[in-house]
């Protein structure tokens, strides 16, 4: 008589092909975690540009006698605020908290080398005729251009040269005073 032999369990291949299959998977969740991580830290960024030309439109509306102290080519490179309460009148201090705010929340605006300096190139605020383009001394619409340094993603195309980086992404936000 003979004697059959059921197998029972897996067999080596089995299990080889299932490690693999189980270390693609995980290889791609970490890879979509990486991408979740840097749209998560670009929506930062645009939430904070968006919160940061809302507030100078707005500081620009409770003081309308002085609309044209607040048009900048770019926010001041340093200098502090006070951190007590500023005058509605006191533009100059105005300017300097507000660009110290940018400075903190705009990724590679803080500094001195010539990386934060072509981001804070890519900031202004002023009159404005149509999107994109300054008119002095034209219209009541004031447009306002925050930027900021992505972390990976190109926001634009540019050969990198000077203020042409394509690295440095931009919102800009129009508004009618």
């Amino acid at each position: 008589m003979k004697k059959r032999f059921h197998n029972r369990g897996f067999s080596l291949i089995e299990v080889l092909v299932t490690l693999v299959l189980l270390t693609i998977g995980m290889l791609a969740l970490v890879a979509m975690q990486g991408r979740g991580i840097q749209f998560t830290s670009d929506s930062v960024a645009r939430n904070n540009a968006i919160m940061l030309a809302t507030e100078v439109l707005e500081t620009m509306r409770a003081n309308p006698g002085a609309r044209d102290d607040y048009l900048i080519e770019q926010p001041q490179a340093d200098g502090e605020c006070s951190g007590e309460a500023v005058d509605v009148a006191d533009v100059t201090e105005q300017l300097a908290c507000w660009s110290e705010k940018a400075r903190m929340l705009m990724p590679g605006a803080n500094g001195d080398g010539a990386e934060a300096v072509a981001v804070r190139n890519n900031f202004y605020v002023c009159r404005s005729l149509q999107a994109g383009a300054c008119a002095a001394d034209d219209g009541s619409t004031i447009e306002v251009q925050i930027a900021w340094r992505s972390n990976g993603e190109r926001c634009r195309e540019g050969d990198g040269e000077g203020d042409d980086d394509p690295f440095i992404c931009t919102l800009r936000l129009r508004g009618e005073l």
